[in-house]
């Protein structure tokens, strides 16, 4: 084509024909930018290609941490359940002016401090878009505000968690020696099936709870505790109400 431009320009020269000359130099001008317009679309083209490709691996990858956290949200919101639920009935017994049931007691006391399930978040995937700037891959507005607010929602549930575990560690549990008999909880099950560890039998101690328990500073003991769980019930909720709505712009921002 160059050469086919060059004798044509050749031959209008020689000729003295300089407006056709002009014109088919403009041509010639014309289509070397042409070409370039066109690779530069091409290669605009494969770009863009490629970035909606690393978009769908994101979101893929997304929805499997999120699916799995949300999982991972309701267990351990089920377990927390279950121990402020045994916290109510343990404010049941206290304030009732029947007798106290020592095993029945025991078992309440059991499942507040041995039926929660601690709180494992998947953060890989989006903390690597975050840290690596691939959010902005992410081409709904929606969604990538939405993503943005990720360490908002998982340090604030966090954080609730904390003041639990400080309170029933720091507090609650040692307030318990002088009130229960710790001997007779049940040990965890995973230590049991991870462990294989020997039975500890139960304490040969008498204590009676009507008088260790039926106490004002102990039922605020209960009660503080119980809060705790409210709070953590509370960051639960929210924090899987945020995966759920995340997870569904996701999955609608996945191709077919």
């Amino acid at each position: 084509m160059i050469k086919f431009f060059r004798k044509i320009r050749q031959r209008l020269v020689t000729k003295n024909k300089f407006n056709k000359y002009l014109f088919y130099a403009i041509g010639e001008i014309l289509l070397v930018v042409i070409g370039i317009l066109i690779a530069l679309s091409i290669n605009n083209w494969n770009e863009q290609r490629k970035d909606r490709n690393r978009e769908q691996l994101i979101l893929n990858n997304l929805k499997s941490d999120f699916i799995a956290n949300i999982n991972n949200v309701d267990d351990a919101y089920n377990s927390f359940m279950q121990a402020y639920d045994a916290s109510v009935d343990l404010l049941e017994i206290i304030s009732s002016e029947d007798d106290i049931d020592s095993s029945e007691a025991e078992q309440l006391v059991d499942d507040i401090l041995n039926k929660t399930k601690s709180l494992d978040i998947i953060t890989g995937s989006i903390n690597e878009m975050l840290n690596t700037g691939s959010i902005n891959l992410i081409r709904d507005a929606n969604l990538k505000t939405q993503l943005s607010n990720w360490s908002f929602h998982q340090t604030d549930t966090e954080d609730d968690i904390v003041i639990y575990r400080d309170y029933l560690f720091d507090f609650f549990i040692p307030s318990l020696t002088n009130k229960v008999r710790l001997r007779n909880m049940g040990v965890l099950d995973f230590f049991d099936e991870d462990l294989n560890l020997k039975d500890i039998a139960q304490s040969n101690f008498s204590m009676d709870y009507n008088q260790t328990m039926r106490t004002a500073e102990f039922e605020n003991e209960v009660y503080n505790n119980a809060l705790n769980y409210m709070y953590a019930l509370n960051s639960y909720k929210l924090f899987n109400d945020y995966l759920k709505d995340t997870l569904k712009l996701i999955e609608s921002n996945i191709d077919d």
